[in-house]
């Protein structure tokens, strides 16, 4: 199994954590929105954000998780026995 260096670990681990950061900021956001019933396109705007920054820290947390688990290349083989 392919190992990855500790450098490439540090950048991942900071890219999850910023991700968790924006997720965690962007329910802030949102939930403040709702909270303080914001009307009208601020409002709106707010809550778009708070949902954006969250599906977007989500993203980047999947990536960091994929790109983590240094699984090869060619993951998958096609059989190699004879039978046709």
């Amino acid at each position: 199994m392919k190992q990855i260096s500790n450098r490439a670990s540090a950048a991942i681990a900071r890219v999850k954590w910023v991700a968790i950061a924006g997720m965690l900021a962007g329910a802030v956001l949102l939930l403040v929105a709702i909270a303080l019933e914001w009307r009208g396109f601020w409002g709106g705007a707010a809550q778009g954000a708070g949902i954006g920054l969250i599906a977007v820290g989500a993203y980047f947390w999947g990536l960091g998780d994929g790109i983590g688990r240094a699984v090869p290349q060619a993951a998958w083989l096609p059989s190699r026995d004879d039978r046709a």
